[in-house]
């Protein structure tokens, strides 16, 4: 039989200070996360291998889901006791990266120009 919770017992915002760190701790502890490569038999491994992320740009929709459903398959195989080798990486290099640098400094690529080693950005970077 479940008690009742008065109001005055449920806090207004919940204490969320030292729950990162906690949880890491915890976390480490139990080994969530670590692949045993000594103990790995070829039956009991999970990997999933995925291209590293690319860190430039803006978050987006794209992210939520690029990340979401390797993460539920990862803690699926976890919870059926395998061995999950499921390394995360971030690529900073790329079209992306090359993108954000033109429209940050305003500038474009125009491959009949020659290399200018003494070249200035019109715009100072931040």
């Amino acid at each position: 039989m479940a008690s009742e919770i008065s109001r005055s017992q449920i806090p207004d915002k919940p204490a969320l200070e030292g729950l990162e760190a906690k949880w890491d701790a915890a976390w480490e502890t139990a080994g969530t996360h670590r692949f045993d490569r000594e103990n790995a038999t070829k039956d009991n491994v999970f990997s999933i291998d995925t291209p590293p992320p690319t860190a430039s740009g803006s978050l987006h929709i794209g992210h939520v889901f690029s990340y979401t459903h390797m993460d539920l398959i990862a803690r699926y195989q976890r919870m059926r006791g395998k061995n999950l080798f499921y390394p995360m990486g971030w690529d900073d290099n790329g079209l992306p990266t090359e993108r954000r640098v033109q429209n940050y400094y305003g500038v474009r690529c125009d491959p009949m120009l020659p290399y200018d080693p003494g070249f200035t950005p019109p715009l100072e970077g931040g």
